[in-house]
């Protein structure tokens, strides 16, 4: 039996997911991360992307937000947003796209344009999950 650790994903609004996992691959600035039975403890940033779940020998995908990552005996996540597939609807997510864009070329100011590039970031994380990958 491969070894297992507790995974907690939060965010403002839910529980998204709380576990036991055998891995985790998470997007982190520098790269893609992998979290297993016994990783060192840590605390890292973690980038909007993909988010794979190994749990009883069967993969899940979420897209994520921006958060962090701390890993000691349990793993904890703190995120502002995730997602699973069937909770994406690609309409909605293609008009927020076209509505971010439209932000980032008039950002007033610094804050306007990161914080509307960390939201498209999540949105293209979405849409990848849904399979659709024309970003």
């Amino acid at each position: 039996m491969s070894k297992q650790f507790l995974l907690e994903i939060v965010t403002p609004d839910r529980e998204f997911f709380s576990g036991l996992v055998e891995e985790l691959f998470v997007d982190t600035p520098t790269g893609e991360m992998e979290v297993m039975y016994h990783t060192l403890p840590m605390i890292a940033s973690v980038s909007a992307g993909l988010i794979t779940i190994k749990q009883n020998g069967r993969k899940m995908e979420a897209a994520c937000s921006d958060g962090f990552i701390r890993v000691g005996d349990v793993v904890t996540m703190l995120l502002n947003a995730c997602k699973w597939p069937y909770e994406v609807n690609e309409a909605e997510t293609n008009a927020e796209i076209a509505r971010l864009n439209s932000i980032i070329r008039n950002a007033q100011s610094v804050e306007e344009y990161k914080s509307a590039k960390a939201q498209l970031a999540m949105k293209f994380a979405q849409l990848r999950i849904k399979g659709v990958d024309r970003y």
